[in-house]
């Protein structure tokens, strides 16, 4: 399944996106990342401490062929923001028990050379606080530290387009 979500639908209850140009939604505060059992990539981030960046939030795992189509746009954002106010984790909730190994998670970074911080979510909480759904999501956080954008499946080219934009858009947001 692949779709930008109509924001003004509330799809999961404790984050239910928001759109820029919609004035008559509400954004959702992002939740604090928790249980955290290990950080690849990046010593322990918190989202309060991320407020005037945008925060670029995906769940992911490595044993996800969908998961690991979105890699290049990650890559992409990597080098496109690299000297912008933007952050991204990469929250790693496994699906099956393998997917669990800290060290497999660090050769999959190693190997497709993820540029990105990874907190380990093993037990799912991030999941849960998040009400996440699929593998993968990406979420788009302001400098506020609301949520305002969602996309669920592969990015793709329409994906990543509209990310990008919802990217830029924040970025542009009290200049």
């Amino acid at each position: 399944m692949v779709r930008v979500l109509p924001l003004t639908i509330a799809l999961v209850a404790a984050c239910a996106p928001t759109r820029a140009d919609d004035p008559k939604a509400k954004p959702t505060p992002a939740p604090e990342l928790t249980g955290v059992s290990e950080w690849v990539n990046s010593k322990p981030l918190k989202i309060a401490d991320q407020k005037g960046k945008v925060v670029i939030l995906h769940f992911w795992t490595h044993g996800c062929i969908n998961c690991v189509n979105n890699y290049p746009h990650y890559k992409a954002w990597g080098k496109l923001y690299k000297d912008r106010e933007v952050t991204a984790i990469g929250v790693h909730t496994p699906e099956f028990d393998a997917e669990k190994k800290v060290e497999a998670v660090k050769a999959a970074v190693k190997k497709h050379d993820l540029p990105f911080a990874v907190a380990m979510d093993n037990d799912g909480k991030n999941w849960k606080a998040w009400n996440n759904r699929y593998w993968p999501c990406v979420y788009l956080i302001d400098k506020a530290g609301y949520v305002r954008y969602h996309w669920e499946g592969e990015l793709g080219k329409d994906g990543e387009a509209t990310m990008r934009k919802g990217i830029d858009e924040l970025l542009a947001e009290g200049k």
